[in-house]
Order: C-alpha cells, then sequence, then structure tokens
C-alpha cells in the first residue's frame, strides 16, 4: 500500500504539513509486500504556489503515483471529493509529528480517517 503524506520537506525526518494544497513536498512510502523494508520518495508539490485550485491539482499529482492513502493534517473539500470519488482514504495527523512518526501511527491505525457529513 502507498501512502502520501504532506511534508515541509523531501524526507522522512521532515515535519508535516498542515496544508495539503500548499504542502511543499509529499513523501510516498509504499510497503513492500514480499519485501524487507518499505520504499521511501518525495515530489515537489507544484501545485503550492498556483494562484488558485491547489488542492484539487495537488490530489491529482499524488493520484498519478497510485497511492491507496493520504496523510495531511488538513485537506479541501476539494480535493477530498476527488479522493472520496477514487475511493482514497484521507487521514488527518497534527503538524507536530514527523514524516516517519506520522507514517507510525497511520500503520497502528492511531490516525483519525477523515469524513465529511452531508446535508
Amino acid at each position: 500500500m502507498k501512502v502520501a503524506i504532506s511534508s515541509t520537506g523531501n524526507g522522512l525526518l521532515a515535519n508535516t504539513d498542515p496544508r495539503f494544497g500548499r504542502a511543499p513536498y509529499f513523501v510516498f512510502i509504499e510497503d513492500a509486500a514480499g519485501k524487507s523494508g518499505e520504499e521511501v520518495y518525495a515530489l515537489k508539490n507544484s501545485a503550492a504556489d498556483t494562484s488558485t485550485g491547489a488542492g484539487a491539482e495537488a490530489a491529482q499529482l499524488v493520484i498519478k503515483e497510485g497511492i491507496a492513502a493520504v496523510v495531511s493534517g488538513a485537506v479541501g473539500p476539494n480535493a477530498y471529493e476527488i479522493f472520496e470519488k477514487l475511493g482514497v482514504d484521507v487521514f488527518l495527523a497534527p503538524g507536530s509529528l514527523t514524516v516517519e512518526e506520522a507514517y507510525k501511527k497511520f500503520k497502528e491505525g492511531a490516525l483519525q480517517k477523515m469524513t465529511v457529513k452531508r446535508l
């Protein structure tokens, strides 16, 4: 399973970014089933500096990487709608965690899954 984590930097020791669409980086971690360890890499968020639509553009960026889940401090409604339609789960993490800590909490099931109540 591959997870995208919004991040202030490009590695496991960077802090998670509380913003999804405006996060400078996304760190991707994939549990290598049947292999030892995990694959980790980062992408610069090309949507971070756009004037409008950063969340939706960032969502498309991480979806292209084949993710199954997102971990971030917050995900706006446009990005969330895209993830929801594609079956990508969104989990909320406080910005005080490193990427590595957030991933560990994700694997332990300790992060809250984001849901939106519809009227």
